[in-house]
């Protein structure tokens, strides 16, 4: 009964072992990674003709998605100053993006809108990637 119950424990133990060091964490929250940024936007009046003003947008939706997924991980605001960052991330392939105006179409109330897309890689566990900004139009 003794080698029984040793040879049990040894299999138990070598399937623990073996299913925490094959584990590989997907792109996503859990980390300690961060990724942040601004957000620089182009006002334009509602024939999409005349730049009303410029800056950095407070307030603007910011999506991520995690690893291949075009599904929304997560989303938040943009700070008073157009920044934003995502916090805890681990190590993987994100798209951050923000939808834009699409100023192609010069008609009056066109509301249509693209996103404005930056694709990244966190690759270190304690990783602050700083992306360029991303600018849209309003």
């Amino acid at each position: 009964m003794s080698a029984i119950n040793t040879i049990l424990k040894s299999v138990l133990i070598t399937v623990f072992i073996f299913n925490i060091t094959s584990c590989k964490k997907p792109a996503g929250p859990g980390g300690k990674a961060t990724v942040k940024g601004k957000v620089y936007a182009y006002d334009f009046d509602n024939t999409q003709q005349y730049l009303i003003s410029k800056g950095y947008a407070p307030g603007e939706t910011v999506n991520i998605c995690y690893g291949n997924s075009t599904a929304i991980g997560n989303d938040l605001k943009t700070s008073y100053d157009g920044s934003f960052q995502f916090l805890y991330l681990t190590k993987g392939r994100y798209k951050v993006f923000v939808n834009s105006l699409d100023t192609s179409k010069k008609i009056k109330g066109n509301a249509t809108r693209i996103p404005v897309i930056k694709e990244f890689e966190i690759t270190g566990a304690t990783q602050t990637i700083d992306l360029e900004d991303i600018i849209i139009n309003k």
